[in-house]
């Protein structure tokens, strides 16, 4: 099993996008630990990104477990990131290149002969005051497109503090993932959406906006 908390567990394939709605931030590294562990175990390679005390937090979970950090940080199995401006572009928010990373990342481990990969993100520290409901939504809706839809080898933890989201966009990116993680539950959503479709949707209402703008 793959994904486990507070002892339930899920067996999580690949190309699973994940969501995990947090109002404590330590809520993140009792989820996420175990899942790297297994990533780490089954010659996997894995990112955390998170604020530089939340890493450290996760640095700690994981040497509580076993896993020798050091080795695995020199081995470049585990990466961690902490300046979030290494995934922005020029201090922005952009969706689009967020998810390239991500597939870069997944070509680059395939390459160095990992298995699959693993990501988690701490979102609400990445997009904080840089992003808007309408950027995360085209996040969401595309990495589940590529991801799930493409059966991709990786499995994406994303995280996000529900208190700091508007209700509507809490609502709107739970139609977005086929999982969630929500307090101390682990959920499988029977509203899913095709996330392909949903993006269609974001890009027709754009570029409605745009044409009533332009008049």
């Amino acid at each position: 099993m793959d994904l486990s908390v507070e002892g339930k567990s899920e067996r999580i394939p690949p190309g699973s996008h994940i969501l995990q709605l947090y109002n404590k931030v330590n809520e993140i590294c009792g989820v996420t630990a175990r899942l790297l562990e297994a990533g780490l175990v089954g010659d996997e390679k894995c990112l955390f990104a998170g604020s530089p005390a939340v890493v450290r937090e996760m640095e700690d979970a994981l040497k509580k477990s076993g896993v020798d950090v050091a080795e695995k940080v020199a081995s470049g199995q585990l990466i961690f990131i902490s300046d979030r401006e290494s995934l922005l572009v020029g201090k922005r928010f952009d969706p689009y290149h967020l998810l390239s990373t991500h597939q870069t990342f997944i070509a680059q481990a395939l390459r160095e002969g990992w298995k699959a990969v693993r990501i988690s993100m701490d979102m609400t520290w990445l997009t904080n005051e840089i992003a808007s409901p309408e950027q995360i939504l085209k996040y969401e809706a595309a990495s589940d497109a590529v991801f799930t839809f493409q059966n991709a080898p990786i499995i994406a933890l994303m995280h996000y503090d529900y208190s700091k989201l508007p209700g509507a966009l809490v609502v709107e990116m739970l139609k977005l993932h086929p999982i969630a993680v929500v307090g101390k539950f682990i959920k499988r959503n029977p509203y899913y959406l095709n996330s392909e479709q949903y993006l269609l949707k974001i890009l027709r209402v754009n570029r409605e906006k745009n044409r009533v703008a332009a008049v």
